[in-house]
């Protein structure tokens, strides 16, 4: 239920910086091309969200060091690089135009879906117990 709880608050903080990120970009024409953009605006928010969610998990969800020490916890960022590799490869499937074309804020939510289930399962796995 708390996983739930901090997992569904970085979602909303994830897709709020997502959205924001993407507007500003957008506006400030960074990106020639709205792939870079998406991509960006991706990268950014799963950055600052993750690192949120990693503080909030510690705190309210897992047993934090009871596998692990706290350095190799740290150490362990790799699960949520291949977290960020799942986002992006959705992210650019689902907005490219020469695939589904769809909408990047529509994309950024399905992206969040299917990524969650990798992030709870390497982190009750790998990270915490």
């Amino acid at each position: 239920f708390m996983y739930l709880l901090v997992g569904g608050s970085a979602a909303i903080l994830e897709w709020s910086l997502f959205y924001i990120f993407f507007r500003l970009l957008s506006a400030a024409l960074v990106f020639s091309a709205q792939t870079q953009t998406v991509l960006t605006a991706t990268t950014m928010a799963f950055a600052l969200s993750t690192l949120y969610h990693y503080i909030l998990c510690n705190r309210f969800v897992f047993d934090s060091g009871s596998r692990y020490q706290r350095g190799t916890e740290v150490s362990l960022v790799v699960v949520s690089a291949m977290g960020l590799g799942w986002n992006l490869l959705l992210m650019w499937l689902f907005t490219s135009p020469a695939f589904l074309g769809l909408n990047p804020m529509i994309s950024k939510i399905m992206a969040s879906a299917i990524v969650t289930v990798w992030n709870y399962v390497s982190r009750k796995k790998w990270i915490f117990k």
